[in-house]
């Protein structure tokens, strides 16, 4: 709920930084210094610097990018309403239409998914709750409304969510077993075991280029260089078993698959691509992991779990290192998180 005089008006609106009490001059430039929802930006830095997060200059700006984005966005819906005011006045549901409609990966190809990662939503709404308790603390709102973006994510965080040992076991040993030289079988063969094996993502999979692969002949096997955004994302993964025999009889055929199309420019560097010659998209990955979970519940008489794309397969994939004796250091390292603490969304399991 916002207070009355939310910044939108001429007169001076005082914020209690923690700082001695302001002079009149001062009190005039602090009146200034507030009145744009973008000031409020370094408002919220400079109470951060006051404790033990002070952000540097480079830190801080991937989360002036995301508020600024996010007021912009606001501006846009807007029609009467004078920003400030819109921006105070902002509702949970607004910022899950923002990030549906808004936000893009930072990685996206052209013809890629245009869905974003559950970590860049969760980023997106770390930061808006942060922001927002800081405008309450000031005494612009009654209270910060994006606290309830946790319970609007709830029913949609398959970060948190596996699927039954059973089923794991079932779709592992399927594609262990599957021969064919239909290609996009052989595809989705090498796609599921990777995911299966090594918890790879969806944007890591979409984004997998040749020359990420290096063949090793003793033992036979694969090695796939990483990219991505943080430090801990580039990461050398080795790939043997039947994940290393499914990569390499995909790409026997991808040759193939991709020759003569007209939209061979468009995948001629990726592993993975489309029945149609595009880039993989996370639809694409969400369909081919839900039809199988679906069909491997069917065969074994279970429940249906609440997610069914790839990120209960990756889930279920660390979990399963971590059972087995894994060092949580290098369960962190094969699965690109930055530290044990990212381990935390599969504790439940481990009670």
């Amino acid at each position: 709920m916002v207070k009355n005089n939310p910044l939108g008006k001429r007169s001076g609106v005082q914020l209690d930084l923690g700082f001695a009490s302001p002079t009149p001059q001062a009190e005039k430039q602090e009146s200034s210094l507030f009145k744009t929802p973008l000031k409020w930006f370094e408002s919220w830095l400079d109470y951060r610097a006051t404790g033990t997060h002070r952000l540097s200059p480079e830190a801080a700006e991937p989360y002036r990018y995301i508020w600024s984005a996010w007021c912009k966005w606001l501006l846009g819906q807007t029609q009467d309403q004078e920003w400030s005011s819109a921006v105070l006045a902002a509702t949970p549901q607004q910022v899950m239409d923002f990030l549906a409609g808004q936000v893009k990966p930072a990685t996206q190809r052209a013809g890629s998914a245009t869905e974003i990662s559950i970590v860049t939503r969760e980023r997106y709404c770390m930061v808006l709750r942060e922001i927002y308790a800081h405008l309450e603390r000031q005494g612009l709102i009654t209270h910060n409304p994006m606290q309830r973006l946790y319970a609007l994510a709830g029913d949609d965080r398959p970060d948190a969510e596996i699927i039954p040992q059973q089923v794991h076991s079932w779709l592992r040993e399927k594609y262990v077993r599957l021969v064919s030289t239909a290609p996009f079988e052989a595809r989705d063969r090498a796609l599921m075991l990777l995911m299966l094996d090594l918890a790879l993502t969806p944007g890591e999979l979409a984004a997998l280029r040749l020359d990420q692969i290096s063949e090793e002949a003793q033992p036979q096997g694969y090695w796939l260089s990483l990219e991505g955004g943080r430090a801990a994302q580039r990461r050398q993964l080795r790939v043997d078993g039947p994940a290393a025999a499914a990569l390499a009889a995909w790409l026997q055929l991808r040759t193939h698959a991709l020759a003569g199309t007209a939209n061979a420019a468009d995948a001629e560097d990726l592993v993975f691509f489309t029945e149609r010659r595009h880039p993989l998209s996370r639809r694409v990955l969400f369909h081919l992991t839900s039809g199988e979970i679906t069909a491997a519940c069917n065969a074994l008489d279970l429940p249906l779990p609440r997610h069914l794309g790839p990120l209960v397969l990756r889930n279920t994939a660390i979990l399963g290192w971590i059972r087995q004796g894994m060092p949580a250091e290098e369960v962190c390292r094969q699965a690109g998180y930055q530290g044990t603490v990212s381990l935390e969304h599969l504790r439940a399991y481990l009670d």
